[in-house]
């Protein structure tokens, strides 16, 4: 028996786990404030150690959950050209939610707070989640994951209201003109007047 305990301890310990560095953090792209019931399109980056594209052959479903109370909607997202990179379309009613990164094979990545009407309030990203990578050459260009930077919600989008532009008061040198025009014409019509008076 005690061969066999021994035995099992060995496998357990010398092989290697299979959740070892099975993990992923969704970062998202700047959320505009979210209105109830209108559909928002939210792009997101799902990068496996926090930093890289996922090496396998397919990560599965990605997209973004909410979760308000005891109700749960999933939101499936769409590849986008960068790699990583997804996009989800949502509509939401008026509340609270926790929003979660579906990230495929690896667990949800708890996101942060969504109040609608309003916007997303991130949580920052546990630096525990995010393993340094060698010095590779990055797979993105241009357009890239916000890794490393702060992520903040922009402020909620103002209401403005059309204003009617107010009139700009008439210079003074076209109040002038007028003047000597109105005075001109006054003359003209009393030299016209004042022969036929005398007859």
């Amino acid at each position: 028996m005690r061969i066999f305990a021994l035995m099992c301890a060995f496998l357990l310990i010398g092989a290697p786990s299979a959740h070892a560095g099975a993990w992923a953090v969704t970062y998202v792209d700047p959320v505009p404030s979210v209105q109830p019931s209108v559909t928002n399109t939210v792009g997101f980056w799902v990068l496996q150690h926090g930093t890289h594209p996922y090496t396998g052959d397919d990560l599965g479903k990605t997209g973004l959950r909410f979760r308000s109370g005891s109700s749960e909607r999933v939101f499936t997202g769409v590849p986008l050209g960068e790699p990583a990179h997804y996009a989800v379309t949502f509509a939401l009613p008026e509340g609270v939610y926790e929003v979660f990164g579906v990230q495929g094979m690896f667990p949800d990545h708890a996101i942060g707070t969504l109040t609608v009407p309003g916007t997303l309030q991130v949580k920052p990203v546990d630096p525990q989640l995010v393993m340094p990578r060698a010095t590779e050459p990055s797979p993105w260009g241009e357009i890239a994951p916000p890794v490393g930077k702060p992520v903040s919600a922009p402020e909620p989008a103002a209401v403005t209201q059309p204003v009617t532009p107010a009139s700009e008061p008439v210079p003074v040198w076209v109040v002038g003109l007028v003047v000597v025009g109105a005075a001109g014409v006054f003359l003209v019509l009393r030299k016209r007047l004042r022969p036929a008076a005398r007859r």
